[in-house]
């Protein structure tokens, strides 16, 4: 009986450090996602059409990590207007393991 209960707090102790990492990793700074990280999914959770998330990405793997928010105008679609707006909801941070 007491190496079931241990073996239970043990695991909640793993699943609670891993969905922390997640959800740091998903969002970092006040709620805003990495640009270098975000899956189409968060993108388009942040209001981006879901066109708009796979260009960026696109662009992002053809051009490697974003160093600059003013890249993304590089894409149709995207003016100085859009850039503003999402200067509120995303960041840029080189991934991690990168040699940027």
């Amino acid at each position: 009986m007491r190496k079931t209960s241990f073996i239970m707090i043990v695991s909640a102790i793993v699943l609670a450090c891993t969905m922390s990492s997640w959800i740091a990793f998903a969002q970092d700074r006040d709620g805003k996602i990495n640009l270098n990280t975000a899956t189409k999914e968060e993108l388009i959770g942040i209001g981006l059409d879901a066109g708009l998330a796979e260009r960026i990405i696109e662009l992002r793997n053809q051009n490697g990590e974003f160093v600059d928010l003013e890249e993304l105008q590089e894409i149709d679609g995207v003016d100085s207007k859009l850039l503003r707006q999402l200067e509120k909801k995303i960041f840029i941070e080189p991934a991690a393991g990168c040699a940027c």
